[in-house]
């Protein structure tokens, strides 16, 4: 597992977002030109070898929520995708054990959810078997046994609560104080706390905090001054999805274990695993160097 490394097909990828999310804020074609062309400019700006795509991909989205005045066009495909997630873990729950792999390996089903994914091949991705490519649950089972602290707990997309809920519940019944964090506002289809209270699963995942950001992944020099807190003080970190891979990776942090599916190239190769592998494994040990880069 290396630190994510932007590659040129990340450029067409990023693309890709804005005219799916243009087209989802706004009808009027003035504002989606407008949108577009802005976007696509900050695109050109921004793209370079020491970028991370989704830090990019906020600065975009930000872009097209402010031109659009709509500042969660992804709302209606979040509610279709908890929708479907609720019917698709209620079908697949029965099939998985409740120790410890198993119920990573059901969480890391949840994370087929994808916006660029139809519903036909995300019930597919998720009804396959989940091999991990990288499985380091013992490791993480030894980190367990210690005696238990705060464990911050970042989920990813709408629709995902459903396949985490019974991880979090088990790591919380070993005595860990695991916190559920979601972002403080709407950014791409990831979940907010109105996504996790509308599903009817708030209850169920308390306590839960807002990382005080609306980005993909986790970009720390925004979070607010409170999730920081919490942030430096947990001993582990499960870090769930791609956006918390591409903006996390580079940190070098031990405590961090990342959690997902690995939807693209770029990511499958910055970790070591064929695309559309499953993961759970500890972070790269070291930040990512220069001469190290494939250019």
């Amino acid at each position: 597992m290396r630190p994510m490394a932007i590659r040129p097909e990340c450029y067409a990828c990023l693309e890709r977002l804005v005219k799916l999310a243009v087209n989802l804020a706004t009808p009027d074609p003035a504002v989606r030109r407008q949108a577009l062309e802005n976007a696509r400019r900050r695109l050109d700006q921004e793209f370079g070898p020491d970028a991370i795509p989704a830090t990019i991909a906020n600065r975009l989205l930000r872009i097209i929520h402010h031109l659009s005045g709509n500042f969660d066009p992804f709302a209606a495909r979040k509610a279709a995708a908890t929708a479907g997630a609720a019917r698709m873990h209620q079908r697949l729950a029965p099939a998985y054990g409740d120790d410890l792999e198993s119920l990573l390996r059901l969480a890391a089903a949840g994370n087929a959810i994808d916006f660029f994914r139809g519903e036909a091949e995300v019930a597919r991705a998720m009804l396959a078997r989940v091999e991990f490519g990288i499985a380091e649950a013992p490791e993480f089972r030894r980190e367990l046994e210690a005696p238990p602290g705060l464990l911050l707990y970042l989920a990813d997309n709408a629709g995902e609560q459903f396949f985490d809920r019974p991880l979090v519940s088990s790591l919380r019944r070993r005595g860990w104080r695991v916190l559920y964090a979601v972002k403080a506002g709407p950014i791409q289809n990831d979940l907010t706390l109105a996504d996790l209270e509308s599903s009817g699963l708030r209850a169920a995942l308390e306590p839960v905090v807002d990382t005080g950001a609306r980005t993909v992944g986790l970009e720390l020099h925004g979070v607010s001054p409170g999730f920081r807190e919490l942030y430096e003080s947990a001993r582990l970190i499960v870090a769930k999805g791609m956006g918390h891979f591409e903006t996390m990776s580079h940190l070098a942090d031990p405590r961090v274990w990342f959690l997902l599916q690995a939807k693209c190239t770029p990511v499958a190769q910055a970790l070591g695993v064929d695309l559309n592998a499953f993961v759970f494994g500890r972070g790269p040990a070291q930040p990512p160097d220069q001469g190290d880069r494939d250019d």
